[in-house]
């Protein structure tokens, strides 16, 4: 999941692609596709407007997702296995 900095704070996010109603200690919460859903720091989940989560939180650059290294591990696995069959 990217990592996003609310200076200076770290959160995980998503952007929505569908609406959602959630239950945070806030409540309940409804997110509209577009929004973000937020894992603060004590792993708890609530949706942020877009236009307020854009205007206070950047991208954390230089990070490497899980999905991207994991599809990076089977590219080399299949490759090593290929090579040694041909050999």
């Amino acid at each position: 999941m990217p990592k996003y900095r609310k200076k200076p704070i770290v959160v995980e996010a998503v952007k929505l692609t569908r609406s959602i109603t959630i239950e945070t200690s806030n409540g309940t919460m409804k997110g509209l596709p577009g929004d973000y859903l937020i894992t603060d720091k004590d792993g708890e989940h609530y949706p942020c407007d877009r236009d307020q989560f854009e205007a206070e939180y950047e991208l954390v650059k230089g990070q490497m997702y899980f999905k991207e290294m994991l599809l990076k591990s089977f590219r080399l696995m299949k490759t090593k296995m290929y090579k040694a069959k041909q050999s």
